[in-house]
Order: structure tokens, then C-alpha cells, then sequence
């Protein structure tokens, strides 16, 4: 009986052992899979740009293999419909219910900020794309949120700068009057001081307003070298269609805010044409692998891609690379492998995430709306005609009003 109980007793220990063994060997197997997720407007007022961004992180997990940590990565999307009450709530049940592991886009400021909020909360990653403020990576920084698609420092200085250095240093300003118009103006008023440059004047204008005469009339009294639209959206077709009018095309070159393909496809490009602005990504770009993934989402969508979904897919890859380099998909050491990375990927050449403050940071390209004469294919509406530095086109370190703290 003794003996019974003796060759027992070892099995049960060896059994034991077994298992643990097996549970140090293959810790992956026991954890949860990595979940993805997609927050972005899918109809509300930017859907026509934002809405693939959804098929955008699909794409890029896909070809990242589909697996991480030896299961399947798990992939879900959600329409916050540009409204931040609405990405708020939204954000809080991916986190609370979905066991999330990040978010990915949330266009629109507001809601993005609500977003990155939640994240802190639930001490989980966000990775904003449409989202501008310098919020995100100033005054509301944090170890959990990383910036990925641009800001609005970058859009006004990239573009001031160039603008003063190559169009001229004679400026009037158009201004949409809310909080996004007033800190471009801000910015682009800045570069041009640092380049010994003029304001002529500026005009605050409403958000909607239709007649913009009264302010291209200034502009043309005031003899500009360079017109600046603080403006987007219909706002933005609305006063360069009646700059046109003006003729003031004629007299000056302007510059814009935003670009997006989709905007001057839907105007045509005599609208634009010969207006200038700064731009995250172009799909022309010779970026690492930027033409093979211009190619496949030509094939499957029969367009080419704009800048956010270009960004969407790298913020989607470069989270999945840092969770593998980390080797585990707790936050924590995953926030460490991405903070003061250099990558190579579509969307930057280089790209380099500051751990001072998480924005991922990379050369700001200048381009040109082409004339209609010059557009040879489908959607090429730009051409690259110049470049900002990263560290000529983002807040200096330091500047920033970042505090970012601990986990």
C-alpha cells in the first residue's frame, strides 16, 4: 500500500510540475488576445473621409499576419458620429465591457480629448488620427495617449514657414471663429514673425457663413503677397470659390488649412488650383511600402487613400510591432517600447514618437493643388513641392505644456 501511495505521490508532483512548466512555456496561449479597435465618424459630417479608416486597420492587421502572441488579433469598429458625448460613452464600453486593448482615429478635437480621457481612466492605449489639438500633447498629455496623424501646430507652422520663405511675407488672414481657427492663427502668425514677415490683417468669420465678399475685399484693398483661409469644409470652397471670383487669384497665392483628395474631387480642381498647404501624407508618397499599400487599396476600393487612413494603418502596425518587441500586451510595457521609437513605415520616413510629450513626429510635406491641364491620372490632384523639418515643424521640447507622469 505504502508503495502505491509513494508512486502517487510523484505522479501528482510531476503532474503539477507539468503544468506549471507548461504555463511558464506558453504564457500567450492562457492571456487574452490582442483587441483592436476602430472609433471614428461613420456618418456623421466626416464619414466621406474618415468612415475606411475602419478598413484601413483591418488592412494593416491583416498584413501584419493576423496573429500576435500566438492568437488570432481580435478587430471591432464603432461609429461615434463626430460627436464627443457619444465617443465619450463609446470609448468607456470598449475599454469597460469590450476589454479593448486600444483605439484607434476619433476625428474631431473634442471628442477626441473625451476619448484620450477614458484611456487614462482605464489605463489603456489611444492612438488619436483626426484629431488636431495640441491638447492631446500639451496641456491633457499622458503616458496612455500617443498623437499620431498630426496637429494643428504642424499644419500652421509647416506651412507658415514655407510660405514666408517662398511666397512672400505680405500676408491678410481669413479665420474661422472658433476654438480650431483661433489656434491656426495663432500658430501661422508666429512662423511668419519668426521670418520677419507682416500681417496685413485678419478677419474672424463665422462657421457657415456663405457670403465671404466682404472679406475678400479687405484682403484685396490690403495688397497681400500671400492669402491664409483659417478655414475648412464648405467654409473653405465657399471663400476660395469667391476669391476666385475676385480675382484675387490672380494677385496672390493662398493657402489652406486642410487638404483632402475627396474635397477636391467633389469641388473639381479648377477651385483650388495653385493654392498651397501642409499635408501629413500624400498617396504619391515613396514612403517604405506606400505603394504597395496605395496599389491594394486602389484594387479592393477602386480610389486611392487619404491621409488618415494611411495613418490608421500605421498607428494600427506600430502598436502591433511594439506589443511584439514588448513580448506581452500590458500596457505598460508596451507604452515603454513605442516611447522614443524610430520607425520606417507609408506614413513616415522617418517617424519618431518624443517621450516628452507622444507625438509622433515626422518631416511636414508642402504641396500644391494642380491646375486642371496638369492632372494626368484619377485623384492626383497634388504635387510635392516642398518640406518642413520635423524639428522646424513641431513645439519644440520643453514648450509644449506637457506633464506627462507616470502609469
Amino acid at each position: 500500500m505504502k508503495k502505491y501511495n509513494k508512486i502517487f505521490g510523484v505522479l501528482v508532483v510531476f503532474l503539477m510540475v507539468s503544468g506549471i512548466s507548461a504555463l511558464i512555456v506558453s504564457p500567450a496561449v492562457a492571456a487574452d488576445p490582442v483587441k483592436v479597435a476602430v472609433l471614428t465618424d461613420m456618418s456623421g459630417p466626416y464619414a466621406g473621409i474618415t468612415a475606411k479608416n475602419v478598413d484601413a486597420a483591418r488592412m494593416a492587421i491583416e498584413d501584419f499576419g493576423g496573429k500576435l502572441l500566438g492568437q488570432n488579433i481580435e478587430f471591432v469598429y464603432r461609429d461615434h458620429q463626430c460627436k464627443p458625448d457619444v465617443a465619450n460613452q463609446k470609448a468607456k464600453e470598449l475599454y469597460e465591457k469590450e476589454k479593448v486593448d486600444v483605439i484607434i482615429d476619433c476625428p474631431n478635437s473634442a471628442a477626441g480629448l473625451a476619448v484620450s480621457n477614458q484611456a487614462r481612466i482605464h489605463k489603456k492605449l489611444f492612438f488619436p488620427i483626426g484629431s488636431g489639438t495640441t491638447r492631446l500633447n500639451g496641456s491633457d498629455c499622458h503616458r496612455y495617449t500617443f498623437h499620431w496623424g498630426y496637429n494643428d501646430y504642424m499644419l500652421a507652422t509647416a506651412a507658415g514657414l514655407w510660405a514666408a520663405d517662398n511666397l512672400g511675407k505680405r500676408w491678410y488672414t481669413i479665420t474661422a471663429d472658433y476654438a480650431w481657427g483661433h489656434s491656426l492663427l495663432k500658430n501661422f502668425k508666429n512662423a511668419l514673425k519668426s521670418r520677419g514677415g507682416t500681417l496685413l490683417g485678419n478677419d474672424m468669420v463665422a462657421l457657415g457663413t456663405s457670403d465671404f465678399s466682404p472679406y475678400i475685399l479687405k484682403a484685396m484693398n490690403a495688397n497681400p503677397d500671400v492669402l491664409v483661409l483659417l478655414n475648412a469644409g464648405k467654409d473653405g470652397v465657399n471663400s476660395t470659390k469667391q476669391a476666385n471670383e475676385f480675382g484675387l487669384k490672380k494677385k496672390v497665392k493662398i493657402i489652406h488649412a486642410l487638404f483632402f483628395i475627396e474635397g477636391i474631387k467633389a469641388v473639381g480642381p479648377d477651385v483650388f488650383a495653385d493654392d498651397y498647404g501642409a499635408a501629413p501624407w500624400y498617396w504619391k508618397s515613396q514612403n517604405p511600402g506606400a505603394q504597395k499599400f496605395v496599389a491594394q487599396w486602389q484594387k479592393k476600393f477602386n480610389k486611392p487613400p487619404n491621409w488618415m487612413n494611411a495613418a490608421t494603418y500605421s498607428a494600427v502596425t506600430q502598436y502591433l510591432e511594439a506589443v511584439k518587441r514588448a513580448g506581452i500586451k500590458d500596457a505598460k510595457p508596451v507604452i515603454e517600447k513605442l516611447e522614443g521609437h524610430t520607425f520606417r513605415d507609408i506614413f513616415a520616413n522617418p517617424g519618431y514618437i518624443r517621450p516628452d510629450n507622444h507625438m509622433k513626429v515626422a518631416d511636414a510635406n508642402i504641396i500644391r493643388a494642380k491646375r486642371k491641364e496638369e492632372i494626368k491620372e484619377p485623384w492626383d490632384f497634388f504635387e510635392f513641392v516642398g518640406s518642413v523639418s520635423a524639428k522646424d515643424a513641431y513645439e519644440p521640447v520643453g514648450k509644449t505644456g506637457c506633464n506627462m507622469g507616470g502609469f
